[in-house]
């Protein structure tokens, strides 16, 4: 039976948590307007930095399967999809920014996208490639602790997930406000990988540096 001091505990405890899910919450949206607001300039920058080329082709070598299917989580504008799809037509790309999703479809015409939330994103079976190229790095550990797990389940025998996230030696969050508006990152280590990639073997979980930003380059096998 609760006493005076247990409800009044549960009470505080119930409101701490609210606030912080309201904080979040307020954070993510804020995040998702930046990219639907700011989507042509965005998509401009992510151009202007590349196609993941050989980090595309390692983890096909990886795999090594004719047409394998292909999740791309956090797609933006499609920068990445014309490479995917050379070696596959089994291919869906999601994003959360529907300006970013319809920017895609105008720049793949032939490629297909959603609109999708991953945080509460069913996982279609039967996946070879899941790719994930600066894009969880908008998602705090309890959520990404969750989406690995979920791809680890999609995912077939001898299947690759691909991810980059900035890094820091220590696991932080930061809102960036710019000319793009505010976004929300999550900063992750090498260490935060060991403990959250779960049944995953790792198999590439290391830093590279590109235009003086530290990125952790990370390959999970199932």
């Amino acid at each position: 039976m609760y006493n005076g001091r247990t409800l009044f505990v549960f009470y505080v405890s119930s409101h701490i948590q609210l606030k912080i899910m309201n904080n979040f919450q307020e954070e993510k949206s804020q995040t998702v307007d930046a990219y639907n607001n700011s989507a042509h300039q965005l998509a401009a920058k992510f151009d202007e930095i590349g196609v993941r080329i050989s980090d595309i082709r390692e983890t096909f070598q990886l795999v090594d399967k004719i047409n394998p299917k292909i999740l791309e989580i956090g797609c933006g504008n499609g920068r990445d999809t014309e490479e995917i799809i050379k070696e596959t037509n089994d291919y869906l790309g999601i994003d959360i920014s529907e300006g970013m999703i319809a920017l895609a479809k105008r720049k793949v015409p032939n490629g297909r996208f959603e609109v999708a939330d991953i945080e509460n994103f069913f996982f279609p079976d039967g996946l070879d490639i899941i790719f994930a190229f600066a894009s969880l790095l908008h998602v705090p550990k309890e959520s990404l602790k969750e989406i690995l797990a979920h791809s680890y389940a999609a995912l077939n025998e001898g299947g690759a997930m691909r991810i980059s996230l900035k890094h820091k030696d220590n696991y932080e969050k930061i809102l960036k406000e710019d000319k793009f508006g505010k976004r929300m990152f999550y900063f992750y280590s090498q260490k935060d990988i060991e403990e959250l990639a779960g049944k995953f073997i790792i198999v590439k979980n290391g830093l590279q540096e590109l235009r003086g930003v530290q990125w952790l380059e990370v390959l999970l096998r199932k």
